[in-house]
């Protein structure tokens, strides 16, 4: 594996990993923790990256001697359900909220909205995302290692790396799941050389074959996919995030459907469930993956046709635009909505 590992990714992507390199230890002993315990999570409506680079980071931070416990904002996915029992890794408890002044850490995100209630009063000491900036100010955090790669659980590794600490099993596994579901196991555009050095390296560190690896993400993707005994509201929830982007509120989804046969009656369900559920001036949009290449970007709320128009072209039917590329939530929707109200 390590043969394997060099050839493929060669010395230029090791070199290529920004972050505060060997003084990473004495970063976090400058923050001040307090005597309480620091709470670390991902963002609401958790997937397996937000669940796992928690669960992985707040362990780092124990290991280092510091009081951190891992939570999760929300009720987790079928995919994180699926995936924590087929690599054995535990789901942290839920958090709804934390009291002013508390200590956090964030993982995957860096939206206010996305974040559990109260952390704009709260005191965030770490932030840690791959995502689109957002509106929380990262200027203002004392340690923060941000990078648009595939997956925050990748950017957790590193800093494994940069503290000198093996992560423990039970992490590895976590930190291995949410790799593997945001960058749909090394396949996905946007992984990246750095993605992959830490697939395989923690592959290699719990004797995991590609081959089981490849039959674990396929469960992964089956499980993401199912709706089953879902109301249309929790089919749009189950993957949706929230957005503050020029003074508007949105919420952007991420679906799949792949029955060509009941496609536009999905897209009907789902069409109708968005406008009941957006609020006053919210706009809401959801990415649909379907059974051909390309997606259907849905829309709803006031102002949010004139948004799609501009970002994604006319639309093929009231409230439905249709891109011929694959789209990213991520690295394509959000930049391209945010342009778009740019204008």
């Amino acid at each position: 594996m390590k043969l394997k590992l060099a050839l493929l990714l060669g010395s230029s992507v090791l070199l290529s990993c920004s972050g505060p390199g060997t003084d990473f230890r004495s970063k976090m002993s400058a923050l001040d923790w307090g005597g309480d315990t620091c709470y670390v999570f991902g963002h609401k409506t958790p997937d397996v990256d937000a669940v796992c680079s928690a669960s992985a980071y707040a362990d780092l931070m124990r290991s280092l001697g510091y009081n951190c416990e891992a939570r999760v904002c929300g009720n987790v996915n079928k995919e994180t359900e699926f995936v924590s029992k087929a690599l054995r890794f535990s789901i942290p408890d839920r958090i709804r909220s934390v009291a002013p002044g508390a200590r956090v850490i964030l993982t995957d995100h860096s939206e206010y909205a996305q974040s559990a209630d109260g952390v704009r009063e709260a005191r965030i000491l770490q932030l840690i995302d791959h995502h689109y900036p957002g509106d929380i100010d990262t200027a203002a955090i004392p340690f923060v290692y941000v990078d648009r790669i595939g997956s925050a659980s990748t950017l957790v590794w590193e800093l494994y790396s940069q503290a000198g600490i093996t992560p423990s099993e039970q992490s590895a596994r976590a930190l291995l799941a949410g790799i593997m579901s945001d960058t749909h196991n090394l396949t996905k555009k946007g992984t990246t050389g750095r993605d992959t050095l830490a697939w395989l390296s923690l592959a290699e560190q719990l004797q995991l074959s590609p081959e089981t690896l490849k039959g674990i993400s396929e469960g992964m993707a089956e499980a993401s996919r199912s709706y089953e005994g879902m109301s249309d509201e929790e089919i749009f929830l189950s993957d949706a995030k929230s957005y503050e982007i020029h003074g508007r509120s949105l919420r952007i989804g991420s679906l799949d459907w792949m029955d060509a046969a009941t496609e536009d009656a999905f897209i009907d369900r789902m069409l109708k469930t968005m406008a009941r559920i957006a609020g006053p001036g919210e706009m809401l949009f959801a990415k649909l993956d379907v059974s051909v290449p390309g997606c259907y970007i849905l829309y709803s709320g006031q102002g949010a046709g004139e948004v799609a128009e501009k970002a994604f072209g006319k639309p093929v039917r009231d409230g439905v635009c249709r891109s011929k590329e694959n789209l990213n939530r991520k690295a394509h929707v959000v930049p391209m909505i945010t342009k778009a109200l740019e204008q």
